[in-house]
């Protein structure tokens, strides 16, 4: 998946005078260039999906250091499991049957939350 969403990044590149100067590309083209020192168009596809996947890989990493990951207990006020996090933003609770599908649940927001 990842691949493939670099690849498509890297074909509309190809396609801009300056993908640096695109509101929407400029920022990702800033990162590759200052991590491997060379002009995003010299780049090829698979240094475009490396940079992608260490960018998302920070992002989550930080946020686990930062807010620590979701966690998951069962549900005091019932049947069921609840799980939580605290942040980015405001609390996230859900409530599930099992307890490895709140805490999934709970952790597919919480990545999202990071990567948004």
């Amino acid at each position: 998946m990842i691949r493939r969403l670099a690849g498509v990044l890297w074909a509309l590149a190809q396609t801009l005078p300056d993908p640096e100067r695109d509101p929407d590309l400029g920022p990702f083209c800033t990162y590759l260039r200052q991590r491997y020192g060379r002009h995003p168009l010299a780049l090829c596809p698979k240094e475009w999906e490396e940079g992608l996947l260490d960018l998302i890989a920070e992002a989550i990493a930080e946020g686990w250091d930062r807010y620590g990951a979701p966690s998951a207990a069962r549900d005091p006020e019932g049947e069921g499991f609840i799980a939580s996090f605290e942040g980015p933003w405001e609390p996230f609770t859900v409530r599930a049957q099992s307890k490895r599908e709140a805490y999934r649940e709970a952790r597919k927001a919480w990545v999202r939350r990071l990567l948004g």
